[in-house]
């Protein structure tokens, strides 16, 4: 998981706009929880989200990967950033929102970790806290054997990487092909994400088992659904 990757990610994902995606996320808080001041970012990545929400709340980021977080502490240098497993993680203090976004709930691979994600989710959640969660695509909605290319066109970086997409049992599979061109020059390498196809009443059994009413927006973030809802 973006262990090659890391230092290219932002790039890789150029199309997504994190600044509109965040006031969206803020004018939901907003609405369902005024008093929030504190929020944890789990699978934090490199940091988009938090450059922005950390104008509004007492932020915090959690992600399983080290090379991720390093480029995340120099965007965000006065967040406190915990690497760590999101299905078994323990902090010190609880928050008024958690967050997962972009769908990267999908990399706990399976519905018992899915589980096991969720509570942990919830037991860092003040009581009448907002859970927000962007979730991976359904089963029904996953295309097998699609083609699927991309392309970076930087002065100093010109970047092509394409995969098929596999289905292997309850999971989506992407060995992702990158061909990098820097000044230094071309290099090319795979690199594997494997992550967990869930159904909707899947999602909403977890996350109402967890204490949280639910409800879904079909749209979210960023076109890909989002459930949310008040712990109790």
């Amino acid at each position: 998981m973006f262990t090659k990757t890391a230092e290219y990610y932002d790039a890789l994902y150029h199309f997504k706009d994190y600044g509109e995606a965040c006031n969206s996320l803020h004018e939901l808080i907003q609405q369902h929880v005024p008093h929030a001041k504190s929020l944890l970012d789990v699978a934090c990545g490199t940091g988009k989200h938090l450059e922005y929400l950390q104008h509004h709340y007492s932020c915090s980021g959690l992600d399983l990967n080290p090379e991720l977080l390093a480029v995340a502490h120099k965007r965000c240098p006065m967040v406190p950033l915990h690497q760590g497993d999101m299905s078994d993680f323990r902090l010190p203090s609880a928050f008024d929102v958690v967050v997962c976004l972009f769908s990267s709930i999908g990399y706990v691979q399976t519905l018992e970790n899915l589980r096991k994600a969720v509570t942990c989710f919830t037991q860092h959640l003040n009581s009448g806290g907002l859970l927000v969660i962007e979730p991976w695509i359904t089963p029904e909605n996953y295309w097998v054997n699609r083609i699927t290319a991309n392309f970076v066109d930087q002065p100093n970086l010109k970047i092509a990487w394409m995969y098929t997409s596999q289905l292997r049992g309850r999971t989506s599979i992407f060995d992702i092909n990158y061909l990098v061109g820097t000044k230094e020059g071309v290099n090319s390498f795979t690199e594997s994400h494997v992550m967990g196809l869930w159904t909707d009443s899947e999602y909403r059994d977890i996350i109402e088992t967890a204490g949280i009413k639910v409800q879904y927006d079909a749209q979210g973030l960023f076109g890909r659904g989002m459930y949310y809802g008040i712990k109790n």
